[in-house]
């Protein structure tokens, strides 16, 4: 742990200093571009390791917290790669890359269970033809039950426990650049602005994808990217950081209701197949996709507008 001129420890990292510790001093600026990666780092990390008992309890949220942790930490390190290593870190963020698909079965279960349930409650009652709200129950019954077994299965592996102690090495022996001792205010405005400017590509190749669904998709993650890694340098890029990442946030919750409409729609597909075999109506499944179609281009129409902002 580091000392002061006065021996005094200083707090390695977030929640607080103790009797004889100084807290760290504030991030800005003027702080190293590895001084503001790597306290961002480890609060994702500290946080990975705080959801991780949740997820086994199938406490609320836990999923999604503990999935979001660890796609930021995979962000900021593919994003600043110029500071932490990108050679060094490409195996680990390939973990980080399984660990969120692994999480993410559970959660996106969740979401699509939600956005049906509530489809299925906006129609009218003379509407609903056949035993739709059982079969949508059973069918997600059986796959949340199966996600959360996938999920603390993984969190039970050997796999997951070499990932933790990793990252634990990461944050205890950073393979820093050079470039990590620059000011962070010049140093991280650069691959802020370049995911940024990622994003602002995905959306031009909308208009013209062969598949548009799969292109917002691909616009959905760049939103992320360019969200996570604003939200990391926001201590040395202040209110220019600020805007971009909350420009960002709004462009990912828009593009992320379309994909769970795309994935919703897949959904009642499979749904309105068994119905069919089984001899039931399946008018209310067409009645449910359509509007899941709709909901899917009023939300292409009114995309928020982004802008790389101006950085130091």
């Amino acid at each position: 742990m580091a000392t002061d001129a006065r021996g005094l420890e200083r707090n390695p990292g977030p929640g607080g200093a103790g009797p004889g510790v100084l807290p760290d001093p504030p991030l800005t600026r003027h702080s190293s571009a590895a001084e503001v990666v790597l306290s961002y780092l480890r609060d994702q990390v500290a946080a990975i390791a705080r959801y991780d008992p949740l997820v086994r309890r199938d406490e609320p949220d836990a999923v999604h917290q503990m999935r979001v942790a660890t796609r930021r930490t995979r962000s900021a390190l593919q994003a600043f790669g110029g500071i932490v290593d990108r050679d060094a870190t490409r195996p680990l963020c390939d973990e980080l890359k399984w660990l969120a698909a692994t999480l993410g079965q559970a959660r996106d279960t969740e979401v699509i269970l939600d956005l049906l349930e509530a489809g299925l409650a906006g129609v009218p009652p003379a509407l609903v033809a056949g035993p739709v709200g059982a079969r949508i129950a059973a069918h997600f019954t059986a796959e949340l039950a199966r996600a959360g077994k996938i999920a603390v299965a993984a969190l039970d592996g050997r796999r997951y426990r070499r990932l933790r102690d990793d990252l634990d090495g990461l944050l205890a022996r950073p393979p820093l650049t050079p470039m990590a001792e620059r000011g962070a205010g010049k140093a991280l405005a650069k691959p802020v602005r370049r995911a940024g400017r990622r994003l602002l590509r995905a959306l031009a190749a909308v208009p013209e994808a062969d598949d548009r669904d799969v292109a917002l998709h691909e616009a959905r993650k760049a939103a992320k990217r360019a969200r996570y890694a604003a939200e990391a340098a926001m201590p040395a890029l202040g209110s220019a950081g600020s805007r971009q990442a909350a420009a960002a946030k709004d462009l990912q919750q828009v593009l992320g209701d379309h994909h769970d409409s795309v994935v919703a729609r897949t959904v009642l597909l499979d749904l309105a197949g068994k119905a069919r075999e089984a001899g039931e109506d399946t008018f209310t499944y067409g009645l449910m996709y359509q509007r899941q179609a709709d909901r899917a281009a009023g939300l292409e129409r009114t995309l928020p507008p982004f802008t790389v902002e101006m950085l130091a």
